[in-house]
């Protein structure tokens, strides 16, 4: 889901509430604040040399004690109004960062209206092989248990 569609979605809706889920579960306790909107950049090279550059626009979680708190689709709105003096092109994508071990960056994928709450649906990101034709890499699937390869080396 592009920018665009989040804040129109957010401005578009009639519902007091907003959740984010992720596989159909709640992804965060309904108390969470947006702490930070960000135009976060990357430039980088990929394994076969090509120069790349990659934008998205963040927003940044938090849950805190103060539990009664309810950030309703209309204060989202407000708060992505105010971003608009970062002149983030509405075509970006929308991350969230997410506590947990480590922040977490999970994807907007969609939106539905569920009772009186606007839920947006999070999707993991994925790391990719950018030059598959140079480097003839295939995907493996996240090694689970001790962390490490089959040989035990890592």
């Amino acid at each position: 889901m592009n920018l665009s569609q989040f804040h129109a979605a957010l401005l578009a809706t009639s519902a007091q509430t907003l959740e984010l889920w992720i596989d159909e579960r709640l992804a965060l306790a309904q108390h969470f604040h947006v702490t930070e909107v960000g135009l976060v950049t990357k430039d980088f090279i990929d394994c076969g040399g090509v120069r790349r550059s990659d934008q998205a626009c963040v927003l940044q979680t938090l849950v805190a004690h103060d539990t009664d708190h309810r950030l309703s689709p209309q204060k989202l709105a407000g708060i992505l109004g105010k971003s608009t003096a970062l002149g983030m092109d509405p075509s970006l994508p929308v991350d969230v960062e997410l506590q947990g071990t480590s922040i977490e960056t999970w994807r907007v994928v969609s939106v539905a209206t569920r009772e009186n709450t606007l839920v947006f649906a999070l999707a993991p990101k994925q790391t990719a092989c950018l030059a598959e034709d140079l480097c003839g890499l295939s995907v493996l699937p996240l090694v689970t248990g001790s962390g490490c390869g089959p040989t035990g080396c890592c």
